[in-house]
């Protein structure tokens, strides 16, 4: 079981079936990886994982392994009957680890002033690594603070959001510094999830703002969806159909369509959740089933 010493950092599916849950667990004390399975709405493995300093910021299944990465920068992989393997050092106040979904063997990272990064797993070594915006009008450098960022679809572009209102894509194959730039004043971004639409994400803040963005040139803040009273802690979408999935401070789950930006559903939580995973295939004409499509 999940108690409440085991407060939930990171979560991925574990298999393209989207059966089981990858659950990351622990801020204090041992930190544990903990699997779910759907379909039996029960946990079926668990084991500790105390690699590194601080709470895991990233999972995902490689090969045979959990692969996790933890904040003080360490990513290794966990094997379920041997002993662990540290791959690389990602630097420390790291923040998100994500696996590219095209090339198993790629991951990016990011944190606070960790700025982004590409490393190939099978060769143990960095591929890419941003180069910082130029400095303001007074001459000031730009602070970085990645919050979260992923992999957008079919692509090796990567979107990342920030603490400081940052949104910027990246395209290792064109140039180090970002290809778009675009800065929501006043908000402290926590949290992005990619749409099925082509280069479209939603991003959430602190404050309980949840916009969708258009990152095609020249880049557009779209959609607003309403009903926050807290911030948002975690965006989930489906790759097929046009609904969003959040929670927040305020312990609601709410479902919102991407382009309607109509209020669906919200659920009282018992909990304040940090993060969830949504089926590919969600659909509103199923039914809502939370312990189903949306854990």
């Amino acid at each position: 079981s999940i108690t409440e010493n085991d407060q939930v950092t990171a979560v991925a599916w574990d298999d393209d079936d989207e059966r089981q849950v990858l659950i990351a667990c622990g801020i204090r004390g041992d930190k544990k990886i903990k699997i779910y399975d759907s379909d039996s709405l029960a946990l079926t493995c668990s084991f500790p994982c105390n690699t590194g300093q601080g709470s895991i910021i990233g999972i995902s299944r490689y090969n045979r392994s959990v692969l996790i990465g933890v904040k003080s920068g360490e990513v290794s992989l966990w094997p379920f009957d041997g002993k662990e393997e540290v791959l690389i050092n990602a630097g420390e106040n790291l923040n998100r680890m994500r696996q590219s979904c095209m090339q198993k063997n790629i991951i990016a990272t990011g944190g606070l002033e960790n700025r982004l990064k590409l490393f190939d797993l099978e060769k143990q070594e960095q591929i890419f690594s941003e180069k910082n915006l130029p400095h303001d009008w007074l001459e000031l450098r730009i602070p970085i603070w990645i919050s979260d960022l992923n992999f957008l679809p079919g692509t090796q572009q990567i979107a990342t959001v920030g603490r400081y209102g940052h949104v910027h894509l990246y395209d290792p194959n064109a140039q180090r510094r970002p290809v778009i730039n675009l800065t929501i004043q006043g908000e402290a971004l926590t949290c992005l999830s990619v749409t099925p639409k082509n280069k479209h994400i939603i991003v959430g803040s602190g404050k309980g703002r949840m916009n969708l963005i258009d990152l095609r040139k020249p880049s557009t803040i779209l959609n607003t969806y309403k009903g926050f009273a807290g911030g948002v802690t975690g965006i989930a979408c489906s790759t097929n159909n046009p609904f969003v999935a959040s929670v927040s401070l305020d312990r609601y789950l709410r479902i919102h369509h991407i382009d309607t930006k109509e209020l669906l559903k919200k659920i009282y939580l018992t909990s304040r959740l940090t993060c969830l995973v949504m089926r590919s295939d969600f659909s509103m004409e199923t039914g809502i089933e939370p312990a189903k499509n949306i854990c």
